[in-house]
């Protein structure tokens, strides 16, 4: 792979306005990363090209073009506005490393909320500290994670909504629903929010005690 440049090499020649003439950036304008990501390449005219391949453990395959993964994040988009989650709010993805974490990244932005993500190994504990502290609206996870948030849930008076992704036959409780991907009605147009170049889109907690600290690091566009 001789034809790739090295970091050095490239921030030798680098300049924020290549990025903004690629993207038809307009410094002061509106930009969704989530739009960026899915509808923009489409637009080119590369949807049918494959954006995510994944694989789980029993060799179980799907594999998604840009064009799916503008369909699909415009789904769960709908279906969490429907839920009433609205711009600036906060959306913990508590998920594996399945489809949905990663299209669910797309949906959140293009609604406009702050996707949270949070490794899914959390105990109870680190779970509460950070989505308490971020005044999470909703928690996106699987059935097997469940457990940990109805543990914790009346330590979170802002989280209005446990979605869970693999619901299945469960029984859910108040305040849970369901939301199966394969089986929601496909969204082929969305009107994103139109966020702006440092409008937050990202939470990471990055340590234990940052978290205690209420110590946050929000990623923008820039």
């Amino acid at each position: 792979m001789s034809n790739v440049a090295t970091y050095e090499e490239v921030r030798e020649g680098f300049d924020w306005a290549l990025g903004e003439r690629e993207l038809g950036y307009t410094p002061g304008g509106a930009i969704n990363v989530g739009w960026h990501c899915s509808d923009r390449i489409c637009a080119l005219g590369r949807g049918d090209r494959l954006a995510l391949g994944w694989e789980d453990f029993q060799g179980n395959q799907r594999r998604y073009t840009f064009d799916d993964l503008r369909v699909l994040s415009n789904t769960i988009a709908v279906f969490l506005r429907e839920l009433g989650i609205g711009p600036g709010e906060r959306v913990c993805l508590f998920l594996d490393r399945v489809p949905e974490l990663y299209i669910g990244i797309l949906a959140i932005l293009k609604l406009g909320a702050i996707a949270q993500p949070l490794f899914s190994a959390f105990g109870d504990e680190a779970l509460a500290s950070r989505v308490a502290d971020a005044g999470t609206a909703a928690i996106i996870t699987q059935r097997k994670h469940a457990a940990k948030v109805r543990k914790v849930r009346d330590q979170l008076p802002e989280l209005r909504h446990l979605v869970i992704v693999d619901a299945g036959d469960a029984v859910l409780r108040a305040g849970e629903v369901a939301m199966t991907l394969d089986a929601l009605p496909r969204v082929n147009e969305f009107e994103v929010y139109p966020t702006m170049a440092e409008s937050p889109s990202l939470l990471h907690y990055t340590s234990a005690r940052r978290a205690r600290r209420r110590g946050r690091s929000t990623s923008t566009t820039r």
